[in-house]
């Protein structure tokens, strides 16, 4: 049949048009198979890791060394010891572990098991310092060779200290070493840490027993781990934000495709109305039709799928090395591959069949006429318009006209001002946490936490020093906890203020941060019930004060009424705060570290985040971009012989533009204008999610330079895609619109 090179013959006509409906559907496809085929990568070889090198159920440190056997008989668990130390360098800390046996097992991806004078190092310590196998490493003033890279299953998201937000392998990383050569290299274990595998049937009762007999100063259960969640979470997300994404994409697409298909049909309806008449049939030409969505969806979705397949595994590769997972068997999830097809077929192929269906309902003579025509002859007559003048007035009719395109341009703005929103509140909000909760709340430089709670006659505290004491607590009906200092009335080390930037007073009532508060939906005056995690007893306290904290699950009170409180002697502490650095024996430290060293790390971190930001505007930029142009020059392509006629009655080619596309302005700022608030929205309630099991928070704040740069880089791509779609009011001649009409 002729009529079958009708779609070639128009998507060639069109090309830029189908073209980016076209490439619309390859992101989406893309976006689908990038994320599912990485992600389940990744859990895959998680899985199997985690099973096979016998991850930890739980991990606790005590001051005293404690009965092994007695633990595994009485609680039925698998119980090992692990040597560990901090070593510091000039430029780095490396945590240096005896090698486990039974828990925890190390995964060599390259080299050996170390011998005497060897050590395995993280991989991302690895890469970032550029050692090699052989490479050598001053370790506790001896030389050790690098004899490979290890993974550990309870240090896949490698962070110093539990706070810590991003890995930071530049300054921080771990090493393992004979259990042997530790001991004759670190005399002087001031804390024993040990792991434990195994399923406890009452877990209050054994942290007890672990407190009464070999005093607890932690005790950290898997579910509870940064280590370990941090990146289960971040997989969990990234998978469940991996259906929405590319659904979103699909239905703009498909929403796109039912316009340019009606707008086709409308074209050539002339055409279509006679083939009708002279003898074929609904199926001869309904065939013909569905070529459109058949050549969108075949060239859209198999570029998608192949150029999401190439870039999952480095994809999957980069994000391994982010969590520190190894690869340890490749595979391809041909499930996923049959879904990315599917699923933009489905929309692609209905909207396609809805726009050509009702078009069969009409008479031979109508489809002669064109169904446009007769339906959309006159612009809407609405009088308020009227008001206006003339170009107003048109502009403000077309826009009315086409509301549909409108919104879902609208829509598209508000999706983009989300995406990049994203990144850019992720950033804000690091580096105000850092400004406000590190610089201005916090004014000690060094942090020590030491291996007992007592009065320490033994250290003697500088005018520029402070003792804290601390306690961990479960609060009542949640799955958060609570660390509780306490801290000097008149503190010099913290300062806390509340929401309009005065000062709180630290006294015996329990002051609470903004993030845990607002978890909790409580406020001034609310009561907690806690329960202390190592002895298990309970306490219900009311919260005097919300503190303008940015970061953390922390409450803060006077710290001998926290003594009093909790059972502390007077004049007790379990750490200190300084300004200048402390000479304290190491046998008493448990851990310390510096002020500038975190904000450091976190900056550094901030820096890598920058990059994910730029790869999440520029799919924020190329989807604006894409709606953009096509709606703009399906507009222009349906208004060709009214641009002719403005032109022969002496209106400029602006003018002109801003009659038929000048509502586009309103839909944009209309559209980010929406998509601030709902940015903040949707991440809070991102932030929430992720949050609500673990013991961290963090609000989300958004500055105004952010809001102004997205605004910018979208106001841009906006006006590039205008600048595109102008040129088609350049090249409409009225001389062959005239011609047209004579015909």
């Amino acid at each position: 049949m002729v009529i079958k090179k009708i779609p070639l013959r128009v998507i060639k006509r069109e090309f830029l048009q189908f073209f980016s409906i076209m490439l619309l559907v390859a992101i989406a496809t893309m976006t689908y198979t990038l994320f599912a085929v990485s992600m389940q990568d990744i859990d895959y070889n998680y899985e199997m890791f985690k099973n096979k090198y016998n991850q930890e159920d739980g991990n606790f440190i005590t001051t005293k060394e404690v009965d092994i056997k007695l633990l595994q008989e009485k609680f039925k668990i698998n119980v090992e010891q692990r040597l560990f130390t901090d070593v510091q360098n000039d430029h780095f800390t490396l945590r240096v572990f005896s090698v486990p046996k039974e828990i925890n097992k190390p995964y060599i991806e390259k080299g050996r098991m170390p011998s005497k004078g060897e050590i395995l190092i993280d991989p991302a310590f690895y890469k970032k310092h550029k050692l090699k196998i052989g490479s050598v490493l001053t370790v506790g003033r001896e030389n050790f060779k690098v004899s490979g890279i290890a993974y550990l299953p309870d240090y896949i998201y490698i962070i110093k200290n539990d706070q810590d937000l991003l890995p930071d392998p530049e300054h921080f990383g771990f090493a393992l070493m004979n259990e042997d050569e530790m001991r004759r290299l670190f005399n002087i274990f001031p804390v024993h840490y040990y792991c434990f595998k195994g399923k406890v049937e009452n877990i209050d009762k054994f942290k007890e027993f672990l407190n009464s007999n070999w005093v607890l100063l932690k005790f950290v259960q898997r579910d509870q781990n940064p280590r370990i969640m941090y990146t289960e979470i971040k997989v969990k997300n990234a998978k469940n934000l991996t259906l929405p994404l590319s659904l979103f994409i699909i239905l703009v697409s498909s929403f796109i495709l039912f316009i340019v298909m009606r707008r086709v049909i409308n074209t050539i309806h002339a055409e279509i109305g006679t083939i009708y008449s002279m003898g074929y049939t609904q199926k001869d030409v309904l065939k013909v039709f569905m070529r459109f969505p058949l050549y969108i969806w075949l060239f859209g979705s198999i570029f998608g799928v192949v150029l999401g397949a190439i870039e999952a595994s480095p994809f999957a590769q980069f994000y391994r090395s982010y969590f520190t997972l190894p690869k340890i068997k490749s595979i391809l999830p041909w499930q996923h591959i049959f879904v990315a097809m599917l699923l933009p077929a489905i929309f692609i192929f209905l909207s396609g069949y809805l726009a050509i269906k009702n078009f069969f309902n009409l008479t031979i003579v109508q489809m002669l006429h064109g169904v446009d025509e007769l339906k959309f002859g006159k612009l809407p007559s609405i009088k308020f318009f009227d008001r206006f003048e003339f170009g107003t007035r048109i502009m403000l009719k077309y826009g009315w006209r086409h509301i549909g395109r409108e919104l879902i341009l609208a829509v598209g703005i508000i999706f983009s001002t989300i995406l990049m929103m994203y990144g850019m509140t992720a950033k804000d909000s690091i580096i105000t946490a850092i400004e406000r909760t590190y610089e201005k709340n916090f004014k000690y430089n060094y942090l020590y936490s030491l291996n007992s709670s007592s009065a320490h006659p033994e250290i003697k505290l500088k005018a520029t020093s402070e003792p804290y004491n601390l306690l961990s607590f479960d609060i009542e009906g949640t799955k958060l906890s609570i660390t509780i200092y306490g801290i000097k009335s008149n503190s010099d080390m913290i300062k806390l203020y509340d929401e309009n930037g005065k000062e709180i007073s630290v006294s015996s009532e329990l002051i609470i941060t903004k993030p845990l508060a607002s978890k909790l939906g409580i406020g001034e005056g609310d009561k907690v019930k806690l329960k202390n995690k190592f002895t298990g007893k309970e306490y219900t306290l009311k919260v005097k004060k919300v503190a303008d904290l940015l970061v953390g699950n922390n409450g803060y009170m006077e710290l001998e009424s926290f003594n009093k409180l909790f059972g502390y002697s007077s004049g007790e502490y379990i750490g200190i705060f300084s300004k200048e650095k402390l000479e304290i024996p190491q046998s008493l430290i448990f851990e310390s570290y510096t002020k500038s060293e975190l904000v450091n790390t976190i900056k550094a971190s901030a820096g890598d985040l920058s990059k994910t930001i730029g790869v999440m505007a520029l799919i924020a930029a190329v989807l604006a971009l894409l709606i953009v142009y096509v709606l703009s020059t399906l507009t222009l392509n349906e208004n060709k012989k009214n641009i002719g006629i403005l032109k022969m009655l002496g209106h400029s080619e602006r003018s002109i533009f801003k009659m038929i596309l000048g509502f586009n302005y309103i839909s944009f700022f209309i559209g980010f204008v929406a998509g601030i608030p709902l940015s903040k929205i949707t991440m809070d309630g991102l932030m929430s999610t992720v949050t609500k099991d673990i013991d961290f928070a963090m609000s989300l704040d958004l500055s105004v330079q952010s809001v102004l740069s997205t605004f910018v880089i979208l106001l841009l791509v906006f006006l590039i895609s205008r600048f595109l779609a102008r040129q088609k009011i350049a090249r409409v001649m009225p001389v062959e619109i005239l011609k047209g009409q004579l015909d």
